[in-house]
């Protein structure tokens, strides 16, 4: 019985969520010869692929990515490198109860149109594959009760951000994603074998490791590191421009307002050294939002 074989049994016959050596007999049938094996079943079954892919960033896409990426290929090396906290944007957002979605816009297209900047690419598979529906669906089959509020925006019915933090972390951990911390990867390049090459260093000591990878995926967000590795390997750059930002305010009555929100808001801005219609900034009408100036 060749290892490929061998490998497939020892890989179905072991309880997935072991947590603990066992021994095990394993009786085994070729056309050739009847034996018996003794072995060991580990917490995770062994792989049957050496592929690897490697995700760069630990945020909501890259986590979210990476649970994908095992789900389509449970053999799949995969391995998640974010220099800060996980999730970390996950947590604060929504005033700490983390806005999933919008729930009030069934038509993917209507909602591509509600963005200031990149509406065109939005009206190409990015909703088409996972929109505001799809997204729901997924925290609900994975134990997230979600309300839709008035406006539309949807939140766990716990208020707590954690709740969709723990989720994507659970379900990372248990489909085996391995995920470091305190490491950037600083640059990318590929090999002669067609693989990638990938610098990676450690925030707070002299540290230099070397990681190759069959797949690669960036999910830095605003980040300029990625934008730098996108770079490196021959892909051209449009220059970002921001489109949702917050204002440093040292008026100390409106700073005691952060987190309160109401219906309808109209509001001015006096910019004194920026010049008049700057591109950077413009007007946008968000569905079922008042229209924003920023």
């Amino acid at each position: 019985m060749n290892n490929t074989v061998s490998r497939f049994i020892i890989h179905n016959i072991i309880p997935p969520n072991t947590q603990s050596f066992t021994k095990f007999h394993l009786h085994v049938t070729s056309p050739t010869r009847h034996r018996s094996f003794r072995t060991l079943a580990f917490s995770q079954p062994p792989s049957v692929s050496d592929e690897k892919m490697v995700v760069v960033g630990g945020g909501a896409a890259g986590i979210y990515g990476a649970i994908r990426a095992k789900t389509l290929a449970p053999n799949l090396n995969v391995i998640v490198i974010e220099k800060g906290k996980p999730l970390a944007k996950v947590k604060i957002s929504g005033g700490g109860r983390c806005n999933v979605t919008n729930g009030h816009c069934a038509d993917n297209m209507i909602l591509a149109e509600q963005y200031p900047r990149g509406s065109k690419e939005f009206r190409g598979s990015f909703f088409n594959v996972h929109g505001p529906s799809d997204t729901m669906s997924w925290f609900t089959d994975h134990g997230v009760e979600l309300k839709t509020e008035e406006d539309g925006r949807v939140f766990p019915v716990t208020d707590n951000s954690s709740s969709i933090v723990d989720c994507l972390l659970n379900e990372a951990r248990q489909r085996g994603v391995k995920l470091q911390t305190g490491k950037s990867v600083t640059s990318a390049s590929t090999s002669a074998g067609g693989k990638f090459m990938l610098k990676v260093e450690k925030r707070t000591i002299d540290y230099v490791e070397f990681i190759e990878a069959d797949y690669l995926l960036i999910a830095s967000g605003s980040s300029q590191q990625g934008y730098n590795l996108a770079n490196q390997l021959g892909h051209s750059i449009i220059k970002p421009v921001p489109s949702l930002f917050t204002f440093k305010i040292d008026d100390k009555p409106l700073t005691e307002l952060s987190g309160i929100t109401f219906p309808k808001v109209k509001a001015s801005l006096k910019l004194e050294t920026l010049q008049k219609n700057i591109p950077e900034l413009t007007q946008a009408c968000f569905y079922r939002k008042p229209c924003m100036k920023y």
